[in-house]
């Protein structure tokens, strides 16, 4: 079983996902050991793994993270990855701006409109994105927490760009979703069907 160990202690996201997608593309099966710095870069690794259809397991080692992801074949994979996601058209549904249009007091209807209308459409498999202005639907005080909770609830993927929440100083106001990386948000929009951007 060939063995793959990547190295990203101290390197902020996205670099630990990308060097750990880089070194499970170089193999057909086999294990990839990662060393990472910080619970954020942990979690967005592990996410990243296990939406591959891969099996991860991590342990503290001093100040640092060590992950064993497990890679199977490609076919057993995809089997993996389309059982957990189920059949149905992809959507990703981006917003960024914590508002829609040019005036916010309307354009703040819109949005609790929008999401509670996504809720009863035709079942499918979504994603829900926020970056800019965005994020901060997704945070404590927000007027769109309780409605996107419950997307959520039901089975919504929401990711939530980490790097936004960092510049507005907000990232412990987080109060639903998952807070992401540039690279998992644009493999998202990227493997989508169909992307609607508010």
């Amino acid at each position: 079983m060939k063995v793959v160990e990547v190295n990203a202690k101290g390197l902020a996201c996205p670099q630990p996902v990308v060097l750990t997608t880089k070194a499970l593309d170089e193999i057909e099966c086999g294990e990839v050991i990662v060393s990472v710095t910080g619970e954020v870069a942990r979690d967005n690794v592990m996410r990243m793994a296990e939406s591959r259809g891969c099996t991860v397991s991590h342990e503290m080692k001093d100040d640092s993270f060590i992950l064993r992801i497990a890679k199977v074949s490609s076919q057993q994979a995809s089997h993996r990855v389309a059982a957990k996601e189920g059949a149905g058209e992809s959507l990703a549904y981006l917003f960024d701006a914590d508002f829609i249009g040019s005036n916010r007091e309307l354009g703040k209807v819109l949005v609790n409109g929008f999401l509670n209308a996504i809720e009863v459409l035709p079942e499918r498999t979504s994603t829900i994105v926020l970056i800019s202005t965005g994020v901060k639907l997704a945070t404590s005080g927000s007027y769109v927490l309780e409605t996107l909770s419950k997307l959520c609830d039901s089975g919504f993927t929401l990711l939530i760009c980490g790097t936004c929440l960092d510049f507005f100083n907000i990232r412990d106001k987080v109060r639903v979703g998952t807070v992401s990386n540039a690279l998992t948000i644009m493999e998202a929009l990227t493997n989508a069907d169909k992307i609607v951007k508010f």
